[in-house]
């Protein structure tokens, strides 16, 4: 038997999905090690080697396929715990990070953050003023050389950041996308005088226009690059030693895997990349069924993702911020709060309600958990509403602890008057309301409709609260995989290899056969080099998909859309055709109301991508049949619904429910790592594989969910 195996970090657990060659699956979750998160990993394929009844050695030496996603990068960055970093720049520019944009005291942050714009600071510098040295040298935006740059003024500039002890070197000049001369000129020197040092240059990492946004993204490359080299270093030898003979592969924030040895040369590509094994595993999911329109909601123990995609395509963001710094590179457009199953509930300075952003995560973890976490938590809500089966969680292998949740929600209570099922009722309706909020935010705020799509819920609470926050939201059908509790693993499987190159050239109206030629050039240069990366790891050119966008906005504007391109479109005459595909596209993503009738169009970004194609993740069919869902009830228990209080509530086995299955509400279908909850007038149906599909329509007169408001308010509470 083969075996491919994906691996999520969470900032609670680390999930670990198997599948074999016949599309047999085994989940398991680990609690993550911070300190050393390759424990965690380790730990999580382990128990997936005991519930195959092999070694982990067996298991590994059997793998055709491992495939990750790691927090390493996004973890330092949060914390502040990268490598002491310089950087060199040309001089007169030493201060792009500490000046950075008008918006870097916003960037990034939430509503409930800007309220009071006196408390606003731009984010702490990631590279001290100084440890920045400036260089006597200029090119121009032609990529002519204005000032030569003297090897003397670099060897310096080298020996005194080396003096002051840095870690990794960050090299950012004027221009440089234009003409890297200068930059390979440094990348040399430091090859010779610093060869241990870990280093990123803006030619290599965002080889694109915008001063600020390519410095930070060099910096944060350097900044975060040494954590993620040792990490994945350790992680590949452990795994080798244990008997995995294929490499290694690292999901990419921008949607798709790359080799061990690309993410150690440019670490940025890990950051947040989590989340987005999730968003194209529901788009491969989608592809399967049919659903050209999907809202992803990816509810772990730290936060609340939400991703889109639309009519069958992921949108990305070109410029996302990272603790506060604008980057220029491609990410997959997910927005995120500090919502999750270890979100910590307390009490403002005015005494309201308050649930997030911060979190228990694995350490030291939820009240329940007892493994020294005091404070409540989401957690320790749903397992006091009887969400949770304390003697089931993870499929046994964890106990939860509800005098424990109970004592800690007394003690946030007490200030309230509340008694602790009050209290977890509260955080339970703020939670939900809170990721109801950021769907709406993600749709409506940009012109999609919820009520045109689908919801994919998973993430270990995720199927607890899906009913609940997508009833708010108003979509039409909710759906909950088969593997939902660590679908983002398993979604990382569904990928393909991709590499991309991408660089800047503005390109004014009226176009002529210049300008196409250019453009032409430009990207036959980009797929070249796609190519060259692509061989240099052992693939032929000809298993390999290439793709070309270019960056196309209104005449006037900021922002760009990304728009594939036709060799049609690189002629005279496909400014036309590139329009049209930019007009649709423009439409989509800020609403057909925005589009700039009569408008002229410009160029900047261009941009290829190459695909190497995996086999496809198998998803097996099952037919319906069999016995009915009775057959997995495996006793009630009392849960708490809007409405009616305490309710005697059905059971079920998720595993022992068959294709074409019905369970109605209330109901809780229970499985190793997720409890799904049905609630009162929902409906959920098992399809042919084996996702449940839960109606949130016709509950109302007015066919939308209905909720009542009995106990506590919602949204906070005194």
């Amino acid at each position: 038997m083969s075996y491919r195996i994906g691996v999520d970090i969470g900032g609670t657990f680390t999930d670990c999905v198997v599948v074999g060659e016949d599309g047999g699956r085994s989940v398991a979750k680990a609690l993550t090690t911070p300190g050393a998160l390759e424990q965690g990993v380790l730990q999580a394929v382990r128990n997936n080697a005991e519930t195959l009844g092999v070694s982990l050695e067996s298991l590994l030496s059997s793998t055709s396929q491992f495939v990750h996603g790691t927090t390493q990068a996004t973890n330092a960055m949060l914390t502040r715990g990268g490598a002491r970093t310089g950087l060199i720049t040309s001089r007169g520019h030493e201060d792009h990070l500490i000046i950075g944009r008008v918006y870097s005291k916003m960037a990034g942050l939430h509503e409930r953050d800007l309220v009071h714009s006196s408390r606003l600071e731009k984010p702490t510098p990631i590279i001290p003023k100084e440890l920045t040295v400036g260089l006597n040298e200029r090119i121009d935006r032609d990529g002519d050389v204005v000032v030569a740059v003297r090897d003397d003024e670099i060897v310096a500039a080298i020996e005194h950041l080396v003096a002051a002890g840095v870690e990794a070197l960050a090299v950012s000049l004027l221009w440089s996308f234009a003409n890297d001369v200068h930059e390979r000129r440094v990348q040399r020197l430091v090859a010779e005088h610093a060869p241990d040092i870990f280093t990123a240059y803006s030619c290599e990492v965002a080889p694109v226009l915008g001063e600020y946004e390519r410095t930070a993204t060099t910096a944060v490359c350097a900044y975060v690059g040494p954590k993620v080299v040792s990490y994945l270093r350790r992680l590949e030898a452990d795994l080798r030693t244990l008997g995995l003979r294929q490499s290694l592969l690292i999901m990419q924030a921008s949607g798709g895997l790359t080799s061990v040895e690309d993410a150690m040369t440019r670490p940025i590509v890990t950051l947040d990349s989590g989340p987005t094994g999730g968003i194209l595993g529901s788009r491969f999911m989608g592809e399967l069924d049919g659903q050209k329109n999907i809202i992803c909601t990816d509810v772990g123990g730290t936060s609340f993702d939400v991703g889109l995609i639309l009519d069958g395509e992921v949108p990305l963001d070109h410029e996302p911020v990272v603790a506060q710094y604008t980057l220029r590179m491609p990410k997959v457009l997910v927005n995120t709060i500090g919502a999750g199953g270890g979100s910590l509930a307390w009490l403002d300075e005015g005494g309201l309600l308050r649930v997030g952003p911060q979190s228990a995560g694995s350490q030291p973890g939820p009240a329940c958990y007892g493994l020294g976490g005091t404070q409540p938590t989401v957690t320790d809500a749903d397992l006091v509403l009887g969400y949770l089966d304390g003697d089931a969680f993870l499929g046994g292998r964890m106990r939860l602890d509800r005098d424990r949740a109970l004592r800690a929600l007394a003690e946030l209570g007490a200030p309230l008057k509340m008694e602790p099922e009050e209290a977890a009722l509260g955080v339970f309706r703020i939670i939900n309301s809170q990721m109801a909020d950021l769907i709406r935010k993600s749709t409506i705020e940009l012109g999609h409709d919820p009520r045109e799509c689908v919801i994919a819920a998973y993430g270990g609470a995720g199927p607890t609260h899906a009913a609940f926050y997508g009833a708010e939201a108003g979509a039409r059908e909710i759906l909950v995989f088969q593997d939902s509790t660590v679908f983002s693993a398993e979604g990382m499987l569904t990928c393909d290899i991709t590499h991309s190159a991408e660089t800047s050239h503005q390109v004014f109206p009226p176009f002529d056969e210049a300008s196409f030629a250019g453009m032409r050039d430009r990207l036959g240069k980009l797929e070249q080099d796609i190519i060259e990366q692509f061989r240099a790891e052992g693939t032929d050119a000809g298993d390999v998909t290439v793709s070309r966008l270019l960056g196309i906005r209104f005449r006037g504007q900021i922002n760009t859309i990304a728009v594939p391109v036709t060799e049609a479109m690189l002629r005279i005459g496909g400014e036309q055709l590139m329009k049209e595909q930019f007009v649709t596209r423009y439409a989509q993503t800020y609403g057909i109301g925005a589009i700039l009738t009569g408008g002229d169009i410009e160029i900047e970004p261009h941009r290829v991508i190459g695909t190497r194609k995996m086999n496809a993740l198998p998803f097996p069919l099952h037919p319906e049949g069999g016995p009915d869902a009775t057959a997995a009830v495996v006793g009630e228990r009392d849960a708490y619904f809007e409405g009616r209080g305490y309710t005697a509530t059905t059971v079920y086995d998720g595993y022992r429910l068959r294709a074409g299955n019905t369970v109605d509400g209330p109901a809780i279908i229970q499985r190793m790592g997720d409890s799904v909850v049905v609630p009162p007038g929902f409906q959920a149906r098992v399809d042919t594989r084996l996702t449940l599909r839960i109606s949130t329509v016709g509950v109302g007169d007015d066919n939308t969910p209905r909720r009542t408001t009995a106990g506590v308010g919602n949204g906070g509470a005194r």
